[in-house]
């Protein structure tokens, strides 16, 4: 009897699983589908194993092989995530189980459930991208060190069902956990991510405000300049032409690299580097498009260069510098920007990457998630006299 329990439960926490890990194609009738013969199959060899005749426990294992093999066609055809990256995920557990369907003992079977929990909380948490060394081996520790207590207050007077719905509502407990610190990330992430495109697009309004005003006023500068040169004013007609060139200097673009996000990023950054007396050299060269999202690029340059900028002010006018160098060599993409920064640093400076704090402390992370999403590189150093952040992204 405990043990079609710990089967059911196993099932039941299978498609959890699935569900959390993949983009299925919604309809309820390929769901039931997929319950009713995984259920039927482990039903089904759960009532064989108890008659010796029919081959015993091993019957479980064929009711198992038939499951994950069912898991592994169902995210074969409906999940939207490419398979190739899908199928080791479902693998893993559903081998778990077939270990688990092949034990005889209870007391083993219980304890292997704990196995498989710790196993499916580790691939949720890969899954999500929260999920590192030191996280892993705390969630390890956690749920056995609570499970271990579980079992050892409770003894045989709790009784192994009870034990085993206790242990399952401690799963749900950590995991449901885990998402929801998951989930606060993600929201905090989305509200910095709208931020800086709010302030991306102000900044490049600004700039076309400013070139659309320019260019409205062009007929009316034609005619002036017609009528001094009519009315024989050379001179006047000189320094006319010496002003309409330091303004037509105002609106032109720094940067003209051939990709239109990253020259409206570059550019606008660029002005307020202007404005502040900031010295800029830039080179950037890049194709027209470029693998990484336009979202992306702009959280990406628009991070750093806020970081650059905001370090920039912190040091007199006079040495203030920010170079940029940008290139799409081959299959890659190389960013390298440093800037000035004070000659002596702090305990805080110098650990620059780990004690930042507030929203330039969550960008840099979101840099950091940027670039491993591409399974890029990124490397900060933070030296007296300069500050230099190099970011490479296969394309």
């Amino acid at each position: 009897m405990f043990e079609v329990v710990i089967q059911l439960i196993w099932l039941s926490l299978y498609h959890y699983y699935t569900g959390q890990i993949s983009e299925l194609e919604q309809g309820v009738g390929k769901r039931i589908m997929v319950w009713v013969i995984t259920l039927t199959a482990v039903l089904s060899v759960q009532t064989y194993s108890f008659f010796p005749c029919w081959g015993g426990p091993g019957y479980r294992l064929a009711g198992w092989f038939v499951t994950l093999l069912v898991f592994l066609l169902y995210v074969l055809f409906y999940d939207a995530k490419p398979f190739g990256r899908q199928w080791w995920k479902i693998l893993v557990p559903g081998v778990a189980f077939l270990f688990g369907a092949m034990i005889v003992s209870l007391p083993l079977m219980v304890f292997w459930n704990s196995v498989i929990m710790v196993i499916l909380l580790l691939l949720l948490g890969y899954e999500r991208g929260y999920l590192q060394i030191w996280q892993s081996f705390l969630n390890v520790i956690l749920y056995l060190s609570l499970d271990f207590l579980l079992w050892g207050f409770g003894g045989e007077s709790m009784g192994v069902l009870a034990g085993i719905l206790v242990e399952l509502l401690l799963f749900f407990s950590l995991e449901g956990t885990l998402f929801s610190y998951h989930r606060g990330f993600e929201t905090r992430t989305e509200h910095f991510q709208r931020e800086i495109l709010s302030r991306q697009y102000e900044e490049v309004r600004e700039i076309y405000l400013n070139m659309r005003s320019w260019r409205h006023d062009y007929h009316n500068h034609l005619q002036a300049i017609k009528a001094q040169l009519a009315a024989g004013q050379l001179e006047e007609t000189r320094l006319y032409l010496d002003a309409l060139e330091q303004n037509l200097n105002k609106v032109d673009t720094y940067v003209k690299s051939g990709n239109l996000m990253a020259d409206a990023i570059l550019n606008s950054k660029l002005t307020l580097a202007e404005q502040r007396m900031i010295r800029v050299n830039c080179k950037v060269v890049l194709p027209e498009k470029i693998s990484v999202e336009d979202v992306d690029l702009c959280v990406l340059l628009g991070n750093l260069l806020d970081n650059a900028l905001e370090t920039c002010e912190k040091i007199s006018e006079g040495c203030r510098f920010l170079r940029i160098y940008m290139v799409a060599n081959g299959q890659q993409l190389y960013l390298s920007i440093q800037n000035s920064a004070k000659e002596e640093l702090d305990f805080d400076e110098r650990n620059y990457i780990s004690r930042k704090r507030g929203n330039h402390g969550l960008g840099m992370k979101r840099v950091k998630v940027l670039v491993d999403k591409y399974d890029g590189y990124l490397n900060l150093a933070n030296e007296p006299g300069i500050f230099a952040a190099e970011v490479t992204l296969p394309l």
